[in-house]
């Protein structure tokens, strides 16, 4: 599965990348894209789709909706994986290495159940300047501890230990210096035995193996910090798919109009999930954040201590 559009060949070096691997929810993807093509300086990055092994063809019927709104983009096919365990792990984090090998600076990730607000881009790229060297910056209300905060749109705070795939930004060099080492056929065949033994003293269970465990281990090692917002510039959409029952029914036009009326009302959202107590922190935001100019850290109050059975967040399945 190859397609492109828009300057895709010239993309390399002279943008950053805005990685979307998706799966089955068409109809998530299209308000994914939506909103991504609202966002300010969305001419600067180029748009790098990864569906994965069985993904649903309507997917491309949407990207191919979305091309005149693209600066550019491109589809590219899942690298074959025989381990069904890490099968989607391999194509997140083969699309980290291969996005990095040709951004500019910055690598986005935004599953198709993420949905960011106006200022995504600028709000990852300002906080990785004011902050320094970042593990990354995730852009949501932090699902791993509870923090106090001031509702304070120029706001960001620093973690350690609670890595998530809601809306990120990584410096390319933190994915070639630190991650690339660790994608490798080791880490695929057998996940669990490579972490007990490349992390022995991490405090995640073993029970989480894939890419996000893999990379929460990879910072809780490291002396990179991650970057939270005190407002949340995204949030997770997805009340179904990976782990999550329910679903909505009919063309792809009627669930994208179906998710329409639910997906940004949150007393909506939480009658029409099966299990609400998977969204508990998925609570839509406002879109259009107030206007700010710099960002400045914050010394969160009396932060709870990350969870170390919770899985970060997995490609929906």
């Amino acid at each position: 599965m190859q397609a492109s559009g828009g300057s895709a060949g010239a993309a390399a070096g002279d943008k950053d990348i805005v990685l979307l691997p998706c799966w089955r929810r068409p109809e998530f993807l299209w308000h994914c894209l939506d909103n991504l093509t609202r966002v300010a300086g969305i001419g600067s990055v180029h748009f790098t789709f990864r569906p994965d092994t069985g993904a649903s063809p309507e997917n491309l019927d949407v990207i191919e909706s979305f091309a005149g709104r693209l600066p550019s983009f491109d589809v590219q096919a899942p690298e074959p994986c025989p381990y069904r365990r890490t099968k989607q792990s391999a194509n997140v984090l083969l699309g980290y290495l291969r996005a990095a090998s040709v951004a500019r600076r910055h690598v986005f990730l935004v599953e198709e159940d993420i949905m960011v607000a106006r200022d995504f881009l600028t709000w990852h790229r300002a906080v990785h300047a004011a902050a320094g060297p970042l593990f990354c910056s995730i852009a949501v209300r932090n699902p791993n501890r509870t923090v106090t905060l001031p509702d304070d749109p120029e706001g960001y705070y620093v973690s350690s230990g609670d890595y998530c795939s809601y809306g990120v930004c990584f410096d390319k060099q933190v994915l070639q210096r630190m991650v690339a080492s660790h994608v490798n056929m080791a880490y695929m065949r057998r996940p669990k035995k490579y972490l007990r033994r490349h992390f022995p003293a991490s405090a995640i269970s073993l029970g989480y193996v894939e890419q996000d465990g893999l990379l929460r281990r990879i910072q809780e090692r490291s002396t990179y910090p991650i970057a939270y917002p005190c407002l949340p510039r995204a949030f997770d959409a997805g009340f179904y798919g990976y782990n999550r029952p329910g679903g909505v029914r009919g063309s792809l036009q009627d669930r994208i109009q179906a998710l329409a009326d639910i997906i940004y009302d949150p007393e909506v959202m939480r009658q029409a999930a099966l299990r609400p107590e998977f969204i508990a922190s998925s609570v839509p935001i406002d879109l259009q954040p107030p206007p700010w100019r710099v960002q400045r850290r914050i010394e969160a109050a009396a932060p709870a201590q990350p969870s170390a059975g919770a899985e970060a967040h997995a490609a929906p399945r």
